[in-house]
């Protein structure tokens, strides 16, 4: 299925999205921390819990990597019921598999909680709308709510037509990806912090990753 890491990598760069699917697992990063931390602070374990379960599910695990993390961790203060942590939406129809947080509920809503790092200064990361878009296919949601983990910032993101129609468009080409297709290379920022440059800057170009 198309998992919503997927639909994420793609928006950072579609050559991420494409190793991820058929590279394998990639170096431990702070956000693996911080969501092995928050899932367990949720549940009322303490940080020695969320370092185990780390250590546990992720082979590339570090703990310095994890400390940090911690470091900059602050302590969520969510004002909704919780629901269920560690959710998972399931759409057949679209192929489409959503890892949640935490499912909440908000004045007689429920509504699907994200984790993000920090903000930005306005609104949310383009990768965050794309969860609250996921969720809404995948789950039937209205809104997604994202926390940003360093800050404690709660940011709300409604799941317009205009946004589930961009999800849409995700899915399609991440399944393309999926079946081998190879996307154009795409420099940006954060090709001094991925796992997989040296492997992307071997890999020649096609006439067809230009349509990825």
């Amino acid at each position: 299925m198309i998992k919503l890491s997927h639909l994420t990598s793609y928006v950072t760069c579609p050559r991420l999205c494409y190793f991820r699917i058929h590279a394998g697992e990639e170096s431990f990063t702070e956000f693996n921390a911080a969501r092995e931390i928050y899932l367990s602070l949720r549940q009322g374990f303490d940080l020695e819990w969320a370092k185990m379960r780390a250590r546990a599910l992720h082979k590339a695990f570090d703990e310095s990597i994890f400390d940090s993390a911690a470091g900059k961790f602050v302590y969520p203060r969510i004002n909704c019921k919780s629901v269920e942590v560690d959710a998972v939406l399931k759409s057949e129809k679209l192929d489409l598999l959503v890892s949640v947080e935490e499912i909440v509920e908000c004045n007689g809503e429920r509504i699907p909680l994200f984790l993000s790092l920090t903000p930005p200064e306005k609104g949310v990361w383009m990768k965050d709308m794309i969860k609250a878009g996921a969720a809404a296919l995948a789950g039937n949601y209205s809104n997604a709510l994202i926390y940003y983990a360093y800050t404690g910032d709660i940011r709300i993101v409604e799941a317009t037509f205009n946004l589930k129609r961009r999800v849409i468009k995700l899915i399609e080409r991440v399944k393309l990806v999926k079946r081998g297709f190879l996307p154009e290379r795409r420099e940006s920022g954060y090709c001094d912090y991925c796992s997989f440059r040296e492997e992307c800057e071997s890999r020649a170009e096609t006439f067809a990753s230009k349509f990825l």
